[in-house]
């Protein structure tokens, strides 16, 4: 089947339980299980009213490659301290070390000016890597439909309830979104995790208390 235009179905949409999150010895964790941070960022330019917004999307990743949408924020700004202060404010809350910024040529010149302006002086352990696709890698819609297609089909990615969330889901069931900017970004947090290699930090799994999306019960 063709997935370069598919949605999302919503009947697949699970939730994780944000209580069973914790931080343990630097790790955080979700139910017991260790998490590996990782971020994304997609940088828009324009501040018109139909232009794209600038998405960051903050996901984590356990060693069964289940993905957690941890964070989501959605901004229109054209000043770089606006970028970087999102980006800190969300270092900060769930320590992510590695994001993935998708480039053009004038996106690059962005990474570079937080790199060296910001992140450098600031002494931060964070790297932003700057990704281009290649045209092997199919245009952006193609590029979405093969990464979060199967993963949400294959119940491996968990959402949160509510907030920009909401954007996410509006965007991933649409046949064509007025912006598909947060599920861009979404597919590029996701394609640069990495799995942990084990389990967790022995800490005892509570019950996991996920939760389907149609009936709100517990799944």
């Amino acid at each position: 089947n063709d997935l370069s235009s598919s949605p999302v179905n919503p009947d697949v949409f699970q939730y994780y339980n944000p209580k069973l999150l914790d931080r343990r010895d630097g790790y955080l964790l979700y139910n017991g299980r260790r998490l590996n941070v990782f971020a994304g960022v997609d940088f828009a330019f324009s501040l018109a009213k139909r232009a794209d917004y600038t998405a960051i999307v903050v996901v984590a990743v356990d060693y069964l490659n289940n993905y957690y949408v941890l964070d989501i924020e959605r901004f229109k700004t054209d000043r770089i301290k606006d970028y970087f202060d999102t980006i800190m404010k969300l270092h900060q809350k769930w320590g992510f070390r590695r994001m993935r910024a998708e480039t053009t040529v004038a996106q690059q010149v962005i990474v570079k000016d937080i790199r060296e302006n910001y992140i450098k002086p600031l002494g931060l352990s964070l790297v932003i890597e700057d990704h281009r696709p290649t045209a092997k890698m199919g245009n952006k819609d193609e590029r979405i439909s093969a990464t979060l297609y199967p993963k949400h089909e294959n119940r491996q990615i968990f959402h949160y309830k509510g907030g920009n969330c909401s954007i996410l889901e509006e965007e991933l069931i649409q046949q064509n979104p007025a912006h598909d900017d947060v599920k861009d970004c979404l597919t590029i947090a996701v394609d640069c995790c990495v799995a942990p290699t084990f389990s967790g930090i022995n800490v005892k799994p509570r019950f996991e208390g996920m939760f389907n999306t149609r009936f709100g019960g517990i799944g």
